[in-house]
């Protein structure tokens, strides 16, 4: 699996199929909107989705921590689709997260849909977190300044390709000079076109696009 490296606000980042990310300098892993059991949410509201969306993006990341060894796990928020998912979680799925986060130390950034934290889970739960100088948090901030970088969730960004004759929608990396969105990381998220004006605001001055294949990491004109 290869990754692609890019450069923010002078730090390094390895972007890896899938949709997380790696900082090589601190052996850091970041994900964002895990959105774990969004599956039971829609079935207490009678919304009938398939189960076992929280075991398969439990999975995806377990294969990312063996891969990487990383020494410190980074989620930015919405990591639980709502305050109540913490509690539906099996005990299966309990054990496979405790597990994660006992073998890695995991710092939950909280989100919109995870406000408050969820008890009994090991890891630290804090509004945003600075590492060098980039700036880590679930909701982009409307400008990054100070030479600082910023790396944020929040938006599902998604892109829609057209190939040989073909349309495709993509979860997809959107970054500039100092600023980069992850794509959703959950199984069961979807996503908000990176024409919508919530990033055209963002990325005034323009933006590169990632996009992932199953071996490597493309970059879309």
């Amino acid at each position: 699996m290869k990754f692609r490296e890019i450069t923010l606000s002078e730090q390094q980042l390895w972007l890896l199929p899938g949709g997380a990310v790696f900082l090589p300098e601190t052996a850091t892993l970041v994900v964002a909107d895990l959105h774990l059991g969004k599956g039971t949410s829609a079935r207490s509201r009678g919304l009938l989705l398939p189960p076992g969306d929280t075991v398969a993006t439990l999975e995806k990341l377990s294969k990312l921590l063996d891969m990487y060894a990383p020494q410190r796990l980074i989620a930015l928020g919405d990591s639980f689709h709502d305050g109540q998912a913490g509690a539906r979680l099996l005990d299966a799925e309990k054990t496979r997260l405790e597990a994660i986060t006992r073998a890695t130390p995991t710092i939950w950034i909280v989100g919109n849909h995870d406000i408050l934290p969820v008890s009994g889970l090991t890891g630290a739960w804090v509004e945003e977190l600075q590492l060098g100088n980039l700036i880590l948090r679930h909701i982009p901030s409307p400008h990054v300044s100070g030479g600082k970088g910023e790396l944020a969730g929040h938006l599902h960004p998604k892109i829609r390709m057209h190939i040989k004759g073909h349309t495709i929608t993509r979860p997809c990396f959107i970054t500039a000079t100092d600023r980069l969105i992850l794509p959703a990381f959950g199984a069961y998220t979807g996503g908000l076109s990176i024409s919508d004006p919530a990033f055209v605001r963002l990325f005034s001055q323009g933006s590169a696009v990632y996009v992932w294949s199953a071996e490597q990491i493309h970059r879309v004109a």
